[in-house]
């Protein structure tokens, strides 16, 4: 009979055998070097449609932009818009916005300006690259050419494409237009072995995080709405 003192008593508990916890040690490592050799192919996604408009991320560095110009030049578009918002860094200091440098870089690669539409993208406390996807839906709903619309293509930069992807589709999920998502080869590392420099280390594991949190945290605002354009309720900005 087990007997129990005042303050202790004795219990039996399970505990791991050396095997299982080798196991388990092994299974992480090999879940680890799984997603290590993986990730960046996996946020590097490559999915263009037939389309008749490529739509740029006006931030793009300047060999991702003219890695765009290819695209276009090797499609069938009529159209190519440029988006993006005011930042800092300009290649000149003559732009507002990402989307007016952009358009000014392919049209100094040789992208004529009756091709380009620039829709810059207004400061907000909204997700940058929604907005953007908000910004260009409008546009094409206001258009004339809606009727004429084949599918749009999206040009993002490595590793940033699939979530681009994700949220275009959500901006647009009320319009039947195809939309596909082409990514820029990275200038800085390569997929195969991003872990192996700095740039490559903080740019897939930022991006990775980003995409887990477009699909776990972002709220989709309703349509039209205060919320869509500017990231809060419109009593939260009276506030």
């Amino acid at each position: 009979m087990q007997k129990e003192g005042w303050f202790f008593r004795r219990r039996f508990i399970l505990v791991p055998t050396i095997w299982s916890v080798i196991i388990f040690i092994l299974l992480l490592l090999t879940i680890a070097i799984f997603f290590i050799h993986n990730v960046a192919f996996f946020l590097a996604k490559q999915a263009p449609v037939e389309a008749n408009i490529l739509v740029v991320e006006g931030w793009l560095e300047s060999d991702a932009l003219s890695q765009a110009y290819m695209e276009y030049k090797s499609g069938h578009y009529d159209l190519v818009i440029t988006t993006g918002g005011p930042e800092a860094r300009n290649f000149t200091d003559q732009f507002d916005s990402y989307a007016e440098q952009a358009a000014h870089q392919l049209n100094l690669l040789g992208l004529s300006m009756d091709n380009l539409k620039v829709i810059p993208t207004p400061a907000s406390a909204q997700d940058r690259t929604y907005l953007s996807a908000v910004m260009v839906r409008k546009f094409i709903e206001a258009a004339p050419l809606i009727d004429k619309m084949k599918g749009i293509n999206v040009f993002s930069a490595d590793v940033h494409s699939r979530r681009t992807h994700f949220l275009y589709k959500q901006a647009f999920d009320a319009l039947a237009i195809p939309i596909g998502i082409i990514s820029a080869s990275p200038e800085d590392f390569r997929l195969a072995n991003w872990w192996q420099t700095s740039a490559g280390a903080k740019t897939v594991l930022v991006e990775f995080i980003g995409w887990v949190y477009a699909h776990c945290c972002f709220e989709l605002p309703a349509k039209g709405s205060h919320q869509e354009m500017w990231g809060l309720t419109r009593d939260e900005t009276k506030k």
